[in-house]
């Protein structure tokens, strides 16, 4: 029989609804802790139990650095990726007067939202066939999608205009008014 408790003991008085201490359960049993182990930790081994106190603060600031110029360069991609959502797009607007005289105006629309790249196409297509309708089947076509997934994105499109620009027409189909 062991002088110090065995893993089995100290388990034993883990799960003992007794609220004593392990010294007085080691006690009871005629047992004494083993406090003092040989380590097999290289670290411990090589320092000999003293702790490591780093005397550079160079350390911080490069860590900072770093950081800083992480964060500039995640915003710059950001911004490459998902503009603002309050950018003015500004397409090239064709528009008829009676008798077929073709001019051309700028005109801004305004989003509430940044739009997705399949959102996007969307609108180009829209905005190319301006004050006409068009169907789900053709932006269908655009986005090599099924019919009934368009849908979705003309809502999106219409919750992210700001206005009232996307219509319904009357015989089916979409007008973006402008």
């Amino acid at each position: 029989m062991s002088e110090y408790l065995s893993k089995e003991e100290i388990k034993q008085w883990r799960s003992s609804l007794e609220k004593i201490t392990l010294e007085e359960f080691a006690a009871r049993l005629g047992k004494k802790l083993e406090h003092d182990k040989p380590t097999n930790d290289i670290v411990d081994i090589v320092l000999k139990g003293k702790p490591v106190i780093s005397t550079e603060d160079s350390w911080q600031q490069s860590k900072v650095e770093r950081l800083s110029s992480i964060a500039e360069r995640a915003l710059e991609r950001e911004k490459e990726i998902a503009p603002s959502p309050f950018l003015a797009v500004k397409p090239q607007v064709k528009k008829t007067a009676k008798k077929s005289a073709k001019k051309t105006d700028e005109v801004s629309i305004i989003f509430k939202k940044a739009l997705t790249d399949r959102e996007q196409k969307v609108f180009d297509y829209f905005a190319q066939n301006c004050n006409q309708v068009v169907y789900a089947k053709d932006l269908a076509a655009l986005l090599n999608l099924p019919r009934d997934y368009v849908y979705k994105y003309i809502k999106n499109l219409r919750a992210k205009i700001d206005g009232d620009n996307l219509k319904n027409a009357d015989k089916g189909g979409f007008i973006l008014a402008i």
